[in-house]
């Protein structure tokens, strides 16, 4: 079954847009990480290619009638079908920062390996443009997923502009991207945008059961998604993951009452961290902004007069500026603002708490 949980408003649009008579060349799948923006691509992809939708050239070479159009399309049955879903079809192709499809110039003896590369480069743009040049090995349309599409470098970025706006009509582009703003704009207007958002709780916790999860694991693992069905699947499948980030928001607590000394050696260990796994440290930013959603939510619920009261209100103006710190922390890191700088400003824009003791370290909350 696919990993798919939620957004039937964009898979009606995805159908739609797969039956036109002119689909679009290039998708931009823009929204947190873990909301299901690369299955959706692999949907469109399947859409393109599931033999039920077109039926295979050669169906009727010896005079047999060709079998109807059908709706239930993608059947997830046919051979393009299972193979995309099983993540094997050789003309679904991810381009990321790495070495994937690196081409160097005509003549070039001296180029490196980039394994490690931070960003997209011009010589797998390069590699790009060669194969988009040439028919597909097996599909009606060739995919080029490109993940995540804001970190084109600037030679890069430009390079590819031709062919993102008119590729040859066997390759479509999608674009998935949690900082869309990062994207120049000569690029986002060659793609149709489509943005996703989170799923309501209740309807993640009931595709997890769905999918045959215990009803009390799919409770928890839902609620500690918030809103990302890809998060609530991991949860699912490894609920230890659930342990690591409630250690996670037990740090917070620890940071949120510590004095500024503390959270600078929190914000440079976490810069450091940056330099090695983004991934972690774009957990941890999660985990603030569930630490500070649950602030507001309780001081929310006071309510009256009194000093309670007061003391209510104040937290629910200091909660609200630290969810902007924490959003705004998210943009600038993907946005590849220098790391130290944006931690040290959203640490900084958090609300005064009692001071409480030095930081321990906590390296499980890391894994």
């Amino acid at each position: 079954m696919s990993g798919l949980i939620g957004h039937p408003g964009i898979l009606r649009e995805l159908h739609a847009l797969a039956e036109s008579a002119d689909p679009p060349h290039a998708l931009l799948l823009a929204g947190p990480e873990g909301t299901g923006r690369t299955l959706l691509a692999l949907e469109y992809a399947k859409l393109l290619n599931c033999e039920r939708a077109v039926p295979p050239a050669g169906a009727s070479l010896f005079g047999d009638a060709l079998p109807p159009a059908v709706s239930n399309i993608p059947c997830n049955e046919c051979r393009p079908c299972r193979h995309i879903n099983e993540g094997t079809h050789p003309d679904i192709i991810t381009l990321a920062p790495g070495d994937t499809l690196c081409r160097p110039r005509a003549g070039e003896t001296s180029h490196e390996r980039h394994p490690l590369s931070r960003d997209i480069r011009i010589c797998q743009v390069r590699g790009v443009i060669d194969l988009v040049s040439r028919y597909p090995f097996e599909a009606r349309t060739r995919m080029i997923l490109i993940d995540p599409a804001e970190r084109f470098g600037r030679d890069s970025a430009h390079t590819i502009l031709k062919t993102l706006e008119e590729p040859p009509g066997h390759t479509v582009f999608a674009l998935i991207s949690a900082a869309p703003e990062a994207i120049i704009e000569t690029i986002l207007s060659r793609c149709r945008r489509i943005d996703v958002h989170t799923v309501a709780r209740a309807e993640i916790e009931a595709g997890l059961v769905e999918r045959g999860v215990a009803p009390a694991l799919a409770a928890e693992a839902a609620t500690a998604s918030r809103g990302r069905p890809g998060r609530a699947l991991a949860f699912a499948n490894e609920p230890d993951l659930m342990g690591v980030r409630k250690r996670l928001l037990e740090r917070c607590e620890r940071i949120a009452t510590a004095s500024n000394a503390d959270r600078f050696r929190y914000s440079e260990e976490m810069a450091e961290r940056w330099r090695r796994d983004r991934a972690t440290v774009l957990n941890e930013i999660d985990a603030w902004e569930a630490f500070w959603e649950d602030r507001l939510r309780a001081a929310a619920r006071v309510s009256g007069q009194g000093p309670a009261a007061t003391v209510a209100r104040a937290d629910v103006v200091g909660a609200t500026a630290a969810l902007r710190a924490v959003q705004r922390a998210r943009d600038d890191l993907q946005a590849q603002v220098m790391a130290r700088a944006a931690i040290d400003l959203m640490l900084l824009s958090f609300p005064r708490s009692t001071l409480g003791g030095p930081v321990q370290e906590d390296t499980a909350s890391h894994a």
